[in-house]
């Protein structure tokens, strides 16, 4: 039957304007690019590699050699941070934890990017024609898809070979493929939850369903590694069945999610590029939580200084920010869990991993930080010095630390590390580490007008990772105390007083130091 005017909307056709965009620019940029070029890129490129994966290599094999001799023979007299017997876990539960940390990571950040998404420009003009949605985002998702699965075999590869001591190189590549599935059905649950409401379920059940899946996945990349098969055939099998309701369910993914993805993925990649950490945070920030009516008559109230109106404002917009307790309290039963199941680790390497830990939890209370470092104009026009400015800033992730720390350390005490007193040296170096979020957050931006120095990984832009170092610098600074006490396993005075000294040189180059 003929449609008429009056009918609906038109028939969706098969055009797809992706294909057609990538074809004509191809065609276009054919003429333009010379052989020889191609062919020292290339050559560049795979040296840089090489030498990369050489180091890498070397170091892997140092570490498996060291976590040998740790599990071996006359292990009994190291000291190790977690002393308590009863937090001994069997084999290859550590691995297994970091391995679901990792995927439910994969499913977080792939929920925030958005595993379907169009660039903004393309979201306006394409998902405005009558042509079929699925063809043309189906391409964008397989690349991601790809990208994703070599990333996490690659990834797999170094905690394979120095976690499991008994698997083949055989096995091992087996287990990083299986890793690799499992990342992959990460990224298409969080492609399932772009069409939340429509049919999939929303809000808390959807995700709880996605943690149980991968939680189950986390389990087969080590019985991959021992050499069997049945893993690597359901690890395919879940990859197949998410794909195709994917597939089946990606035009019921809203216009609005499709451009939102696609300006988180471009902000970001931007970032990334630009070596802009701080742009990178402000990337996958989201959006400020609503206030209560008691909140709003809190901040109504008045003030008696300048100090204490900004001091005032700045903790209603901090308490405000989304993620203030997530990402730290995760990370808290992470490293708790991983130093768990690895207790009899020698010290060092558990001190390693408290380290890390703090590092990632540092940036997360400077986000407010992050959003006022944009406008410093704004700052300037205050009737303060600016060293007032950046105290207030400080005040509220020094708090939010410092509880984090002390809470930390209680955790580890019960664990057997050592005396009470390090419940208070973690609540100094709280203080110390909120110092550090803020003088990340108003770190400078990289200077690219300088050179790249050449070396054997290819031009390296030393002028922009300088800047990279400005907030790390008072992390090491402020860790430095804490790690002490926690290797010693009890708190001198001295160490105390130190630990206060090297805190407040935090807070205050977070206050004097000028913005270059």
């Amino acid at each position: 039957m003929a449609r008429t005017e009056a009918s609906a909307d038109p028939l969706p056709t098969e055009f797809n304007p992706a294909r057609y965009t990538r074809v004509a620019s191809r065609d276009i940029r054919r003429g333009s690019v010379r052989v020889r070029d191609v062919l020292l890129d290339a050559y560049a490129t795979l040296l840089g590699v090489g030498t990369i994966l050489a180091l890498a290599g070397g170091l892997v094999l140092a570490m498996r050699n060291e976590v040998a001799k740790a599990l071996g023979a006359g292990t009994g007299g190291r000291r190790t941070v977690v002393t308590a017997e009863w937090t001994a876990l069997p084999d290859g539960a550590a691995a297994t934890v970091l391995l679901f940390a990792a995927l439910a990571a994969v499913m977080a950040g792939a929920r925030k990017l958005g595993p379907v998404a169009v660039a903004s420009a393309e979201g306006y003009w394409w998902l405005s024609l009558p042509v079929e949605r699925r063809p043309f985002l189906a391409g964008g998702l397989l690349r991601r898809v790809g990208l994703v699965w070599a990333a996490g075999a690659v990834l797999y590869l170094p905690v394979g070979f120095i976690t499991d001591l008994a698997a083949t190189v055989e096995g091992q590549f087996l287990g990083a493929a299986v890793f690799g599935l499992a990342a992959v059905c990460a990224l298409l649950l969080a492609a399932l939850r772009q069409s939340a409401g429509n049919g999939f379920p929303a809000g808390a059940s959807g995700a709880v369903g996605g943690l149980v899946l991968l939680a189950l996945l986390s389990f087969l990349p080590r019985r991959a590694a021992a050499g069997e098969l049945e893993p690597a055939a359901a690890a395919l099998a879940a990859v197949v069945g998410l794909g195709v309701l994917v597939f089946t369910r990606m035009g019921a993914i809203p216009g609005r999610e499709l451009i939102r993805g696609g300006g988180v993925s471009g902000h970001a990649g931007a970032a990334l590029y630009l070596m802009d950490t701080n742009e990178l945070g402000r990337a996958f920030a989201g959006t400020p939580g609503r206030t209560s009516s008691r909140a709003r008559r809190w901040y109504a109230k008045g003030a008696r200084t300048p100090f204490g109106a900004l001091l005032r404002a700045d903790a209603t917009a901090f308490l405000r920010t989304p993620g203030i307790w997530g990402r730290p309290v995760l990370l808290l039963l992470l490293c708790v869990a991983v130093l768990l199941t690895a207790g009899q680790q020698p010290a060092p390497l558990q001190l390693v991993i408290i380290l890390l830990t703090v590092c990632a939890v540092v940036p997360a209370p400077g986000a407010l930080a992050r959003q006022t470092a944009i406008t410093p104009g704004l700052d300037a026009l205050l009737p303060l010095f600016p060293a007032l400015v950046r105290l207030s800033r400080t005040v509220l992730p020094a708090a939010v630390l410092a509880l984090w720390s002390a809470v930390f350390c209680a955790v580890l005490v019960l664990l057997g590390t050592g005396t009470p007193a390090l419940i208070g040296l973690g609540a100094l170096a709280g203080i110390g580490f909120g110092a550090a979020a803020v003088r990340g957050a108003y770190r400078p931006l990289p200077d690219w007008s300088a050179p790249p120095v050449e070396t054997v990984f290819g031009p390296v832009p030393t002028a922009q990772t300088g800047s990279l170092a400005q907030g790390l610098d008072t992390i090491l600074l402020a860790a430095v105390p804490l790690l002490l006490g926690l290797f010693l396993g009890y708190v001198p005075v001295v160490l105390l007083l130190a630990q206060a000294g090297f805190s407040a040189v935090c807070v205050l180059l977070v206050m004097y130091s000028r913005p270059k």
